[in-house]
């Protein structure tokens, strides 16, 4: 059983197999969205029981080279 968020930030979830982000920028900036990406690293290491860095590596891994396209999808 899922809650409904009035106002979210970001929804990460699976649906048939692919993890999907949605993105909802709202009134804030990049800058707030990367402290909280940030953050996210963080918990993430911390729930899993590894070292922050173990974390930063595979991401950066992804930075430099991308696995998956971005799409964008607009509401209507």
């Amino acid at each position: 059983m899922g809650m409904e968020i009035d106002s979210p930030l970001l929804k990460v979830f699976e649906n048939d197999g692919q993890i999907q982000t949605h993105l909802y920028p709202g009134e804030r900036d990049y800058k707030e969205y990367a402290i909280h990406i940030a953050a996210l690293v963080r918990y993430v290491a911390k729930a899993l029981d590894v070292s922050e860095n173990g974390v930063w590596e595979p991401v950066d891994e992804e930075r430099y080279h991308p696995t998956t396209p971005v799409s964008e999808l607009k509401p209507n």
